[in-house]
C-alpha cells in the first residue's frame, strides 16, 4: 500500500514541476518569476550547454534562472549529479523570493528522493520568508517540510507543520488528506511524547485538539461497547476541525460488527503430552459459553481431538464436512506452523499459539514469554528509558524473551546497552560483571569507610543504563534484585515479565523485590470475574501458572466475535482475563498487560 506521506509529496512535487517550471523558449524574450526580461537565442527549447554559457556570462539573476532552467533538463534526461551540482553553484540568498523558492524546492524535491533528509531540510532553512510566497507556494513549501521531517523520523514537527499547512486548504478533499496524514504523524508518537507535548502551555486551540484526539485513540477502546473516547473528545472538541473532517483511519464510536456462527469448532488436545492442557482451556472456554449463554444466542461447540493431527491437511481434514464456521485451536506450535504454511485456509482458525509465519485465516493467540517481554520494552519506553540492560535466564523461554526485549526496545527507538543470559548458580559472578563493577576502587572505599575517612562510591558501576527489562522465576529475581542493590543499581528502574510472581501475595519471600515492576494478566492481578470464580469453585489451581490457561480458554470464546472488528480497527481493543488484547496486521493478538510493583513484597496495581 502506497505510504499516504510519499503519495503526497508526488503530489505536491508535481505542482511544483507543473507550476514552476519555466515555458518553451519560442521567442528570443524570457520572462522569469524575478520580473526580469532577458535575451536568449530562439528555438523552441535552448539546449543546457547553450543555457550554461549563456548563465556563466549572464547577470545574477538571470543566470540563476538559466541554471535552473538547465537543471531540469538534465534531470529529465537522467543526469541527476550534474543538475544538482549546477543547482548548488547558486548563490540564493541574493534571488527574488520566487526564484529562491523555486531552485530551493526543486533541490529540497531531489535530496527528499535520495532519501536525504539531512539535506533537504539544509536547503529549507534558506526558503524565502513566506509572507513573500503566494499561497499556492506556502503550502508547497510546509507540504516539504513535512515529507523532510518525516524522513527524519521528527514525527512531531511533521504533524505540527501540516496542522499548521490547513489554513491554506480551501478544498474539502484536500482537506481529508491532510488531517490523514496528521493523524499519521501523530500515531508515530510514543506515550511520553504525547504526554509531554499535551502538558506544554503555548499550544493553540488547532494544536491542543489534535494531541488530545490523538490521547483519547490510545485509551482502551472496548469493541464491546458503543461509547468509546472519541465520543467524549468530539463532545469537547466539536468546533476542532478534526471534529468537521475526522482522519479516516479513526474509530468514531459505534456497536462492533459481531460475527455471528453457528458452530464452532474446538481442536485441542484430548490425550498425549498436552492433554493437561487442553483440558484447563477447555475448562475456560465453556465456563465462557455458559456465562454468554446469559447474554443471548451462543454457537454450538464441536469437541475434535488435535492429538493425532500433524499436518494441515490432516487438520482440515478432520474439521471439514461438519458445518464449522470457526476453529479454535490448535494449541501445539508445529501444528500451527502446518497451518501457517497452508498459506491459505478455508475456515477461520484462532489458533492459541504462535507461528513463525502467517496466513489467510488464520489468528494467533497465546500467553507467551515474547508476548510478556514486548509489552515491559513498550511500557519502558512510554516512560521515557530509553537505554536498557536486558537480564534473562540461559534457558530457551529466557533466550525467547531476551530477544522480544531487545527487538522491541530497539525498534521504538531505545538502545540496549549490554545483556546477560545468566546462570542462576553464578549470578554473584554475573551481576557485578554486567554492571562493570570496579572491585577495587569498591574495596577501597570500603576501607576507607571502615577508617571514617572520606570515601565516595560514585563511578563505581556504569552508568549508561536508564533501565533494567527483567525475565526469571520468583527464586531467581529474588537473588537478582538484591545483588543490583549492592552493586549500586538499586536506583534503576526494573520492568519485568510475569513470572518474577508467583500468582498468590507471599510478603516474607517476595520483601526483596520491592520497586520491581511487571506486567501481568488481570485474572492474576484483579480481583476475581463471576467467571473466575466459577472455575475457582471446584479448582484450586486458578492462580497458578497452569490455572492461566483457564483464562486463555475464556478469552479465546470472547475473542471470536470480534477478530475481523479487532483486525480491521486501528486502536481497537477487547478488555479480558489475559489482558487488553487487540489484533495486529499479521492477525496475531497481542496482549497489553495490567502493570503492578512490589511494595512490602506483596504487588501493587500502577495507575
Amino acid at each position: 500500500m502506497m505510504n499516504l506521506k510519499r503519495l503526497s509529496l508526488t503530489v505536491a512535487l508535481s505542482a511544483l514541476i507543473a507550476g514552476c517550471a519555466m515555458p518553451p523558449m519560442q521567442s528570443p524574450d524570457v520572462v522569469d518569476r524575478s520580473g526580469n526580461t532577458n535575451t536568449q537565442q530562439s528555438g523552441m527549447q535552448m539546449p543546457v550547454e547553450s543555457l550554461i554559457d549563456q548563465a556563466n556570462s549572464a547577470p545574477p539573476i538571470q543566470s540563476a534562472q538559466l541554471k535552473l532552467e538547465a537543471a531540469k533538463q538534465l534531470i529529465a534526461r537522467g543526469e541527476e549529479d550534474r543538475a544538482l551540482s549546477l543547482l548548488d553553484g547558486i548563490d540564493t540568498d541574493i534571488l527574488p523570493p520566487a526564484l529562491r523558492f523555486d531552485i530551493l524546492s526543486l533541490q529540497t524535491q531531489r535530496a527528499i528522493q535520495a532519501n536525504d533528509a539531512e539535506r533537504a531540510l539544509s536547503y529549507l532553512a534558506y526558503m524565502p520568508s513566506l509572507s513573500t510566497l503566494p499561497e499556492e507556494d506556502v503550502l508547497l513549501s510546509e507540504q516539504l517540510y513535512a515529507d523532510a521531517f518525516n524522513l527524519n523520523g521528527q514525527a512531531l514537527e511533521e504533524a505540527k507543520i501540516l496542522i499548521e499547512s490547513t489554513r491554506y486548504v480551501h478544498d474539502e478533499a484536500q482537506l481529508q488528506a491532510y488531517h490523514d496524514q496528521i493523524w499519521a504523524a501523530l500515531q508515530q508518537l510514543n506515550n511520553q511524547e504525547l504526554y509531554q507535548e499535551l502538558q506544554q502551555p503555548n499550544n493553540d486551540y488547532i494544536l491542543q485538539g489534535w494531541l488530545e484526539l490523538a490521547q483519547s485513540a490510545r485509551q482502551v477502546i472496548d469493541v464491546r461497547t458503543s461509547e468509546t473516547n472519541i465520543d467524549n473528545w468530539l463532545a469537547v472538541w466539536q468546533a476542532h476541525p478534526a471534529a468537521q473532517i475526522m482522519p479516516q483511519d479513526l474509530i468514531t464510536g459505534g456497536s462492533a460488527n459481531i460475527e455471528n456462527v453457528a458452530r464452532i469448532g474446538i481442536l485441542l488436545p484430548q490425550s498425549g503430552a498436552l492433554e493437561n492442557a487442553g483440558s484447563a482451556i477447555t475448562e475456560g472456554i465453556l465456563k465462557a459459553q455458559a456465562n454468554a449463554q446469559t447474554n443471548g444466542f451462543t454457537p454450538e461447540i464441536v469437541f475434535i481431538d488435535s492429538a493425532p493431527l500433524n499436518t494441515a491437511e490432516e487438520i482440515l481434514s478432520a474439521v471439514t464436512n461438519q458445518g464449522l464456521e470457526m476453529i479454535i485451536g490448535p494449541l501445539d506450535k508445529d501444528k500451527v506452523n502446518a497451518l501457517a504454511n497452508y498459506n491459505e485456509l478455508p475456515l477461520p482458525f484462532l489458533a492459541l499459539n504462535y507461528a513463525d509465519t502467517s496466513a489467510f485465516n488464520l489468528y494467533q493467540f497465546g500467553l507467551s514469554a515474547e508476548d510478556e517481554a514486548r509489552d515491559a520494552a513498550t511500557t519502558a519506553i512510554n516512560a521515557g528509558k530509553y537505554s536498557a540492560l536486558i537480564i534473562a535466564p540461559d534457558s530457551d523461554w529466557g533466550r525467547r524473551a531476551h530477544t522480544a526485549f531487545t527487538n522491541t526496545f530497539t525498534e521504538l527507538g531505545g538502545s540496549v546497552a549490554d545483556s546477560l543470559l545468566f546462570d542462576s548458580s553464578k549470578l554473584s559472578q554475573q551481576i557485578p560483571q554486567l554492571l562493570r563493577v570496579d572491585i577495587g576502587r569498591l574495596r577501597a572505599n570500603e576501607a576507607r569507610r571502615r577508617k571514617k575517612q572520606s570515601y565516595s562510591f560514585a563511578n563505581v558501576r556504569r552508568n549508561d543504563a536508564d533501565v533494567i527489562l527483567l525475565a526469571a522465576r520468583p527464586q531467581d529475581a529474588r537473588l537478582i534484585k538484591p545483588f543490583l542493590k549492592f552493586y549500586f543499581a538499586n536506583n534503576i528502574p526494573v520492568y519485568a515479565t510475569s513470572q518474577v510472581y508467583g500468582g498468590s501475595p507471599d510478603p516474607k519471600a517476595d520483601i526483596d523485590l520491592n520497586g520491581v515492576m511487571f506486567g501481568d494478566i488481570p485474572w492474576i492481578l484483579s480481583p476475581p470475574s463471576a467467571l473466575q470464580r466459577s472455575i475457582a469453585s471446584t479448582k484450586n489451581n486458578t492462580q497458578t501458572r497452569y490455572g492461566r490457561l483457564y483464562a486463555l480458554g475464556a478469552d479465546a470464546y470472547n475473542l471470536y466475535p470480534y477478530l475481523q472488528e479487532l483486525s480491521m480497527t486501528p486502536g481497537a481493543q477487547l478488555n479480558g482475563e489475559t489482558g487488553q488484547l487487540s489484533v495486529n496486521s499479521n492477525n496475531k493478538v497481542m496482549r497489553h498487560l495490567q502493570w503492578a510493583v512490589f511494595k512490602q513484597g506483596i504487588p501493587v496495581l500502577m495507575e
